[in-house]
């Protein structure tokens, strides 16, 4: 346990554009300085803002503008086609970012690429024994790193959904449904089964009888199914919901075989709800970081995380630092000597970290791909450490230290025959600049959207653009500007899960 004393308010990271002109100090409040307040003059805010060269006049020594395009070929992707970061006026002004309208304008530029429908087979057998066979054989083995007999996707999960005929049980039987129904590319299927799933769900809260860990499933698993779909808005409501149902959880229920499970899979969206969320209200003057045991159990990689739970809780830690940071910035000023030793701390447990693999095989487990499950939880680990150098102080990041995150962070996609995590994914992308580096970022996405056609991966490749265009219009700022993406989105707009 440890605690942070609250220092100064936050202001901004350099002067106001109305005192930069004047030529006059400035008090950087935010959102608009004191000085321009006080003389009723217009605050021209800190945002970027567009400068051209001054006209030769003789008097001052006058810069050179220069740019090294660099050959075609390294901006054509491996399908071929020429790929560019283009920039408007919107990007120019800083408008916020809807997220629906990404996934329209992304759905728009794939065109017929979209995936065909499975032909019915409509008379051969039961639908709804189709489509549970399917989530089966196909997706329950997708979402998860080990396809092992601990599996829960598969194992605990549909014997649930088929325990009985009451409405908690057929409420997730019918998001199961739903979700294969959808990965089908069956929209109108799975949204009736999703309406039946909600509405069974309802009828499940007035009785008694229910099973409050059916609930929690329920939850989650339309969390899924808004991971899948992405122009369903309503992830951040599940999971709410699933938080809500954990807290009425018994200890019968937490003695459960299957609690595990269903633990981690609500840990893992749970972390990437809270880095996904700007912080709204003023957290307390102390912060205490719990950190993980990092003994025994929280050593393995569980397949549902594709990392362990230690890196998991490490990963909480810094969103917990995120949070104070945001309120309290310390670049300026100087950090406090408990913000040097908690970052510190935090960077040599994600250095020093351990992830074992324990495989518990049997006659329902499926293929298992050691390297993949190495592979993607060492990416995880790379994430977390360039998710830590993002927010941490400067003093405590060696001299290329985030270069050479990156350069092992490619050298790992490169082992793997499709990427199927998208945070770190876009973590790594924050630190890329460079056109070729760029363009396998994107070829990656286009891949994992080709191979595993998860709604999600549209949003992320927005986002990412979107920071790109950010950092690229801020690259001559005489001081390095932080581009927090989660600034670029629209308040109005639904917040993206990054699972």
């Amino acid at each position: 346990m440890q605690q942070l004393a609250a220092p100064s308010m936050k202001k901004a990271a350099h002067n106001c554009w109305t005192c930069k002109e004047r030529k006059v100090g400035c008090d950087r409040a935010l959102p608009a300085c004191a000085n321009c307040t006080r003389s009723n003059r217009h605050c021209q805010g800190y945002g970027v803002k567009l400068a051209w060269p001054d006209k030769v006049d003789g008097r001052r020594k006058q810069k050179k503008y220069y740019a090294d395009p660099g050959p075609s070929s390294n901006y054509v992707t491996h399908g071929g086609e020429f790929s560019f970061l283009n920039t408007t006026s919107d990007d120019v002004k800083g408008q916020k970012l809807n997220v629906q309208d990404m996934v329209r304008l992304e759905r728009g530029l794939k065109g017929l690429r979209i995936a065909r429908p499975v032909s019915s087979i409509s008379g051969v057998i039961d639908q709804d024994a189709f489509l549970l066979q399917y989530y089966d054989s196909v997706l329950a083995r997708m979402i998860t790193t080990i396809d092992d007999d601990t599996n829960g996707f598969r194992l605990d999960l549909i014997p649930m959904a088929l325990s009985s005929s009451d409405a908690a049980a057929t409420s997730l039987l019918q998001a199961t449904l739903a979700l294969s129904s959808f990965h089908l590319n069956r929209p109108e299927e799975a949204l009736r089964h999703k309406v039946k799933a909600i509405k069974s769900l309802q009828e499940s809260f007035q009785s008694e009888a229910s099973s409050i860990l059916s609930q929690f499933a329920v939850c989650m698993m339309l969390c899924v199914y808004s991971v899948f779909d992405a122009s369903d808005t309503t992830w951040h409501l599940h999971l709410q919901g699933a938080r809500t149902i954990a807290g009425a959880l018994t200890n019968q229920d937490q003695k459960l075989p299957s609690f595990d499970f269903f633990a981690s899979w609500f840990a893992y969206h749970d972390t990437f709800s809270n880095y996904s969320h700007s912080n709204t209200s003023l957290p307390n003057q102390t912060l205490d970081i719990q950190f993980p045991s990092g003994e025994g159990y929280s050593k393995q990689i569980i397949g549902s995380l594709g990392c362990s739970t230690e890196l998991l809780g490490l990963i909480s830690c810094v969103n917990q630092l995120r949070a104070y940071r945001d309120f309290y910035p310390w670049d300026p000023p100087s950090p406090s000597q408990e913000v040097l030793e908690l970052a510190i701390r935090i960077k040599n447990k994600l250095s020093n970290l351990e992830q074992e693999i324990h495989i518990k095989m049997g006659e329902r487990a499926g293929t298992i791909d050691h390297q993949r499950i190495t592979l993607t939880a060492e990416f995880y680990r790379i994430g977390a450490a360039l998710y830590l150098y993002q927010i941490a102080p400067r003093e405590i990041i060696a001299p290329r230290a985030i270069e050479d995150l990156v350069g092992k962070g490619f050298a790992v996609l490169e082992g793997m025959e499709v990427c199927t995590s998208p945070w770190p994914l876009f973590i790594i992308s924050y630190h890329t600049t460079g056109d070729i580096d760029r363009i396998r970022i994107l070829d990656i996405l286009s891949l994992m959207s080709e191979k595993r056609r998860i709604g999600n991966y549209d949003i992320i490749k927005g986002l990412i653009l979107a920071v790109w265009k950010q950092q690229d219009l801020a690259a001559d700022e005489k001081t390095f500007v932080r581009v927090d993406w989660r600034q670029l989105i629209d308040p109005a707009s639904s917040v993206p899960s990054f699972i």
